[in-house]
């Protein structure tokens, strides 16, 4: 025990000799406690119950961020006085790292206008420069994305760019309008097919699907005019036909949908209307085949004389089946914002 102690006064003896080494001693102790505090609220946050996966997320950002200002501040302090001694020479190097490391300083820059302008947070979907994907991490220098493919699945792989792209693209938010979005699907066509009744079978399902939210879609649009001042276009479902090019139209339907639900109700639109293509299929097939049995009864009652007189067997006579249509999934209702 006397040794230990005896060790630990030896050590606090040597670096109250050397201001240097008690300044190294100092940093080293500020970078492990920044560290321990880093890995304590990782873990906090990881093991946390309540909010949200992207609150969690940002409330932990938010502490890394602020663990690394005050360690940035408190090694400013502890060698502010070295630091003024070179700088004479700290000022005739800024300006060779400005010129060899101008993308840190812009991406720095992009932070900046990022923090004042807010464009994105943790939790939103964004698109920049063909990226697309939700905002994980927020840097210093640099964003990560967890990558979203067109279909809106994600992919598991991830994004990180230089927050230096914020200055020269433009980012396109995806989950801006809240709790509901406006969605668009499209079926491509010949021009040749029966475009009007494609149209008609596609905004059909969207309309069947969309039913349950389409009131509270339309009252959270109708917060967000009077909020932001705009106006936006009607909540229930549109369709039209957009031509592409001289082999090609595109049936489009436009519809509104739960924010965290985009592609199912895509989906679902998707498979109603084709469900209704498979059964105008299915009764344009049977009345095909119970044609020529009907042209071959009225042709043996026309060459018989008491044709006229005789009933047709119920096994002659079709009826084509009626086919109710497709139910939506049920969807849990969503509270508006």
């Amino acid at each position: 025990m006397q040794a230990i102690l005896s060790f630990f006064t030896d050590v606090r003896d040597s670096v109250s000799a050397s201001s240097t080494l008690s300044q190294l001693f100092a940093t080293v102790v500020v970078l492990v406690a920044a560290m321990m505090v880093t890995r304590s609220a990782a873990k906090y946050y990881r093991g946390k119950d309540s909010g949200s996966t992207g609150e969690r997320r940002t409330a932990y950002t938010a502490v890394r961020n602020g663990v690394a200002v005050v360690v940035l501040i408190l090694l400013l302090f502890l060698w502010g006085g070295q630091l003024r001694h070179f700088a004479l020479s700290v000022a005739a190097l800024a300006a060779a790292v400005a010129i060899a490391s101008k993308e840190f300083v812009m991406s720095a820059l992009g932070s900046l206008m990022r923090a004042t302008q807010r464009p994105y947070a943790v939790g939103d979907i964004i698109e920049i420069n063909g990226m697309k994907g939700e905002v994980l991490i927020i840097d210093l220098f640099s964003t990560t994305l967890l990558e979203e493919a067109q279909s809106g699945y994600v992919t598991g792989r991830t994004y990180q760019f230089p927050n230096m792209l914020l200055l020269l693209n433009p980012v396109r938010k995806s989950s801006t309008m809240g709790s509901f979005v406006l969605e668009a699907v499209r079926v491509p066509l010949d021009p040749a097919d029966d475009v009007v009744s494609a149209e008609q079978r596609l905004l059909q399902s969207a309309v069947v699907v969309c039913e349950p939210w389409v009131q509270q879609a339309d009252a959270h649009f109708r917060r967000i005019e009077g909020a932001y001042l705009v106006a936006l276009p009607e909540s229930r479902p549109v369709a039209l036909i957009e031509p592409v090019d001289a082999k090609r139209v595109d049936v489009v339907v436009r519809f509104p949908c739960p924010s965290n639900r985009r592609m199912a109700v895509g989906q679902q639109i998707l498979n109603g209307y084709y469900a209704m293509i498979r059964e105008e299929r299915k009764a344009r097939s049977a009345a095909n085949a119970a044609a020529p049995g009907k042209a071959a009864d009225k042709a043996a009652g026309s060459a018989s004389p008491g044709a006229a007189s005789v009933t047709p067997s119920p096994a002659t006579t079709y009826t084509a089946p009626q086919t109710p249509p497709d139910k939506p999934v049920p969807l849990r209702p969503i509270d508006p914002v």
